[in-house]
């Protein structure tokens, strides 16, 4: 069933970079606590997915200067990576700058796949968690990189206005080759 999935996902997201960066919503699994009661519509839910979706569509764009990225990102957006190893990465400000470093960071390995999402409401109906697995090939150190991911977006007007991602360095740092090269500096 994940290979299904991911082959429609990736299908969705890596047409044309011509076409709008709004690929059909990306299925997952609603998180939720029965016993409290839902703070978001399915149409909401629906839109978060569509938007990370489309985020993630920049990992399997075949042109990723051409992907038009910058429809899905709100102007003032503010997107976080605590966990990045370079400090400039960690906090990004503005549409045009998350776009030019987000395609600079997905050059970094090839051939994604993401599957496995879930869907988290929270009490405020704009802000959802989101937990996917992602896998892909690391060029420069000829491994696989098969990470989880948990994310936190925020949506305002039809687009992403707050990203905060998390995952595990280690298992970053072993597939990309940047733990040799801490422990030898």
């Amino acid at each position: 069933m994940n290979t299904i999935r991911t082959l429609i996902i990736a299908v969705a997201l890596a047409g044309s970079a011509q076409a709008e960066a709004q690929p059909i919503p990306t299925p997952y699994t609603l998180q939720r606590d029965a016993d409290i009661p839902g703070s978001t519509t399915k149409p909401q839910q629906d839109e978060a997915m569509r938007l990370m979706g489309a985020y993630l569509g920049l990992w399997l764009a075949q042109d990723r200067d051409r992907y038009p990225y910058e429809q899905v990102i709100a102007e003032d957006a503010v997107f976080q990576y605590p966990y990045s190893e370079e400090q400039r990465l960690r906090r990004i400000r503005g549409r045009p700058q998350i776009a030019a470093a987000l395609r600079q960071l997905s050059a970094e390995a090839t051939d994604w796949k993401f599957s496995d999402f879930r869907l988290f409401e929270t009490p405020h109906p704009d802000v959802f968690f989101i937990q996917y697995r992602g896998r892909a090939y690391v060029p420069a150190t000829h491994r696989i990189y098969d990470q989880v991911f948990l994310a936190r977006i925020t949506v305002r007007d039809r687009k992403i206005a707050d990203y905060y991602e998390l995952w595990d360095r280690g298992v970053r740092a072993v597939a990309f080759g940047t733990l040799a090269r801490k422990k030898s500096s």
